[in-house]
């Protein structure tokens, strides 16, 4: 459970690292850094402004949305074409908005309340909490409600074009800036939902990003660059390696079994399961 949960996160959180690495032709090193201040800003607005939390979760989002455009606009669309550039402008990025979240919240840990304190009985002695199952399934929401909108929408249309071929996406008139800028707002926001559904169980500091930005990375190599089905696959993937190897092996070395099956995906299928696809 722990590993199915987990794994719609990091598919999720991923979802946004695949968008800008098809779209914008960018490595983004600050996205763990977003999945933080999501979580940050669901504390905030939920304890100290006192709203219910599922609205601060719903106003973070959209925050983290506004910051990203303001980000794309400001910082990463000078960086389109020099790969080396954008990724030392994101790994800067990265560093400073630790920082900010430093100052801001202090170097504590800081935990949203839950949505739920309970347990669900499923058979024998097996009881799993609610707040974990919200978190699985909210993850997993999000992230249909993300692949139909790529997939079904006019503007996902587009979307799929810019990544394909900016130059002809250009000359049957979209607009491939606004498609990247729109793009950027939503990885980022993805990645405060992330932080939203995940801090109420795993109580974030300044530094809880960068794991994350690790994860989603080997998920999308895991998946197919680019490829939104197999954030997913590579997203269950990922969470059922690192349970199952803390359950048998030792909850110290979680994060190296995602690596080892990292380096096999690497040898025997370097495209990834879904390949480049979009």
């Amino acid at each position: 459970m722990n590993g199915l949960v987990m794994g719609a996160i990091y598919a999720l959180s991923a979802a946004g690292v695949s968008l800008v690495a098809g779209v914008m032709r960018v490595i983004n090193f600050s996205h763990g850094e977003f999945y933080i201040l999501g979580a940050y800003f669901s504390y905030y607005f939920s304890v100290s402004l006192g709203l219910n939390p599922v609205l601060a979760a719903v106003v973070a989002m959209g925050f983290l949305f506004l910051i990203g455009l303001f980000i794309e606009r400001t910082l990463i669309r000078s960086t389109y074409g020099q790969p080396m550039q954008s990724m030392i402008i994101t790994f800067i990025l990265s560093i400073v908005l630790q920082n900010i979240a430093l100052i801001s919240f202090g170097p504590y840990p800081k935990k949203p309340p839950a949505f739920s304190e309970d347990s669900v009985h499923f058979i024998g002695d097996f009881n799993y909490g609610i707040q974990r199952l919200i978190a699985g399934s909210s993850s997993l929401f999000l992230f249909c409600l993300f692949y139909l909108f790529i997939k079904k929408t006019r503007f996902g249309l587009k979307i799929r074009a810019v990544a394909q071929d900016p130059q002809m996406a250009e000359a049957v008139g979209i607009h491939s800036k606004r498609i990247r800028l729109v793009s950027f707002g939503l990885a980022v926001a993805l990645a405060g939902a992330a932080g939203v559904v995940l801090s109420p169980t795993f109580p974030v500091v300044p530094t809880s990003g960068e794991p994350l930005t690790l994860s989603a990375f080997v998920v999308i190599v895991f998946g197919g660059m680019g490829s939104i089905r197999g954030c997913l696959m590579g997203g269950l993937l990922l969470g059922l390696a690192e349970n199952f190897g803390s359950a048998y092996i030792s909850t110290m070395y979680s994060q190296v079994f995602g690596f080892i099956l990292l380096i096999g995906i690497i040898l025997f299928r370097p495209t990834g399961i879904y390949g480049n696809k979009i």
